[in-house]
């Protein structure tokens, strides 16, 4: 009343204990008791009350400071309002043990009033030291507590708790996800302990890989792997104002799906984790249950591609003119000329990730089928023609266009020496340019190859164990014979006369 100036001059007042509602006795002069009785009932009717809960870490530790008293006396007196400090008697808080730390009691970190005059209470601490009528522990549907709270709670129940938990499962068999049962305590600081089945997180991801094409696939997004970094794109976005390592959606078009994001991979671990990361929090905050992210570029495996080559920025297939002074340019037509003397107009290096992906592939294999000495990986010739080569260095040496008159088989042939190769297999074109392939060949374990062979026999009696190659010559062959594509790569195209 002071704070609002209510003037109670020459009237004294007394709580009535006694009586079962808040009552108040007035003295004094009739007068007075009178006038200041008239005055109170208004006033009092005037009056609001309100609690308001603080639910925050050490807020009683403040509130029960010298600076914190000071603080509610300065918010009372300018709100004119009366503040009392009320705990709630269930609740519980840290405090400081002396001289041995921070105790064990749990700390109310947040709570929630009900209508019915619950409160819900959030605890941060040991769950075992937690007094209570009733203690839940998330379990699994065998009631084995291995791991994490559970173990806890069970270790420091004691063995009967696990031993309970067994002859339940036993008797009525495993708990289905939802139910509860109840079990002793054990030790624990409660009258009993609820085990409840929950679902077990993961279960509803399922990871598919799936050889096709992506187009075709039934999803809410698919991802295209678009290389922002490209010339053709890199001023078209610039343009537009956008970041050549960002993301995109555009529509569907005629695709089986919501929409299309498009994202710029590159073939580095770390990169491709945390835009993948990036583009299914995209998903999932869009609802989207099912994405398809396609093969190349965002798989964890990486080729190792040869140290010479150029940056592909994005590109599947680069061709390279070769300096002539350069010591690449130096190494292989130095092996040419030595055994063909001819005029080298130019040499060319290929950079196909596609072929070079299927050939490492292929050597893997063969290193692990064979022993590592006997992976037999040579650098020999194959001929061409001008309208071949284009095949070739785009899509690789094809064993299907081997003709009827061959010596050692069916299959691609490769010679040790380039002059054999020029001088039959090179035809001239228009302006008298021959062309011949330098090639990457896995030859392996070979055979003595014959005319009618369609593939290399076996070695022995296992019929998937089969040599690698077919030669012309077992103790020094001349001509090498493959039957898989991916066996061999072409890695330089000479053009000469």
């Amino acid at each position: 009343m002071k704070l609002h100036n209510f003037d109670i001059s020459g009237v004294t007042i007394y709580p009535l204990t006694s009586s079962s509602q808040p009552t108040v006795v007035l003295k004094g002069s009739p007068g007075k008791v009178s006038e200041v009785s008239n005055r109170l009932g208004p006033f009092l009717q005037t009056l609001v009350q309100d609690r308001v809960t603080i639910a925050l870490p050490g807020a009683v530790r403040y509130f029960e400071s010298a600076s914190g008293r000071d603080a509610i006396i300065s918010v009372a007196d300018s709100q004119k309002c009366l503040i009392q400090l009320q705990e709630q008697p269930h609740a519980t808080r840290q405090i400081l043990a002396s001289g041995a730390g921070l105790s064990e009691v749990n700390t109310t970190v947040a709570s929630y009033s009900l209508r019915d005059g619950f409160q819900v209470l959030v605890c941060q601490g040991d769950i075992t030291k937690q007094e209570a009528d009733v203690l839940v522990n998330a379990a699994n549907e065998d009631l084995e507590h291995i791991g994490g709270v559970a173990a806890a709670l069970s270790k420091a129940g004691g063995p009967e708790v696990q031993k309970e938990c067994r002859a339940l499962v036993k008797k009525w068999g495993k708990v289905p996800t939802g139910r509860v049962v109840s079990t002793t305590g054990g030790n624990l600081n409660c009258k009993s302990l609820l085990h409840a089945v929950g679902p077990v997180g993961g279960k509803s991801v399922k990871l598919q890989m799936v050889r096709g094409d992506i187009i075709n696939e039934s999803v809410d997004a698919i991802i295209n792997t678009t290389d922002f970094s490209k010339k053709s794109l890199s001023g078209m976005i610039s343009n537009l104002g956008i970041p050549p390592d960002c993301m995109c959606t555009t529509g569907p078009g005629l695709l089986a799906c919501r929409e299309i994001i498009h994202a710029s991979f590159k073939c580095d671990t770390q990169v491709i984790r945390k835009k993948s990361k990036k583009i299914l929090k995209q998903c999932e905050s869009k609802g989207y249950s099912s994405v398809a992210f396609p093969a190349i570029n965002t798989g964890l495996y990486c080729v190792n591609l040869p140290a010479q080559w150029e940056p592909m920025h994005g590109d599947v297939f680069k061709k390279v003119t070769l300096n002539q002074n350069s010591a690449e340019y130096q190494a292989v037509a130095g092996d040419f000329v030595r055994t063909a003397q001819r005029n080298i107009q130019k040499i060319e290096r290929l950079q196909n990730y596609h072929l070079w992906n299927a050939y490492s592939v292929c050597k893997q294999r063969i290193s692990k089928k064979n022993d590592p000495a006997d992976l037999g990986e040579m650098s020999l010739y194959h001929g061409t023609s001008a309208e071949s080569s284009h095949c070739i260095e785009r899509s690789g040496f094809n064993r299907s266009y081997a003709g009827d008159r061959v010596l050692y088989g069916k299959g691609v042939y490769f010679a040790v020496n380039a002059e054999y190769s020029a001088s039959r297999y090179c035809p001239a074109d228009a302006s008298g340019l021959r062309r011949l392939y330098v090639a990457r060949v896995l030859t392996g374990r070979y055979t003595l190859g014959e005319p009618s062979m369609k593939k290399t026999p076996a070695r022995g009696g296992d019929p998937t164990d089969c040599f690698d190659s077919l030669v012309d010559n077992q103790q020094q062959p001349t001509m090498f014979v493959i039957f898989h594509d991916d066996q061999a790569y072409p890695e330089y195209l000479i053009t000469f006369t």
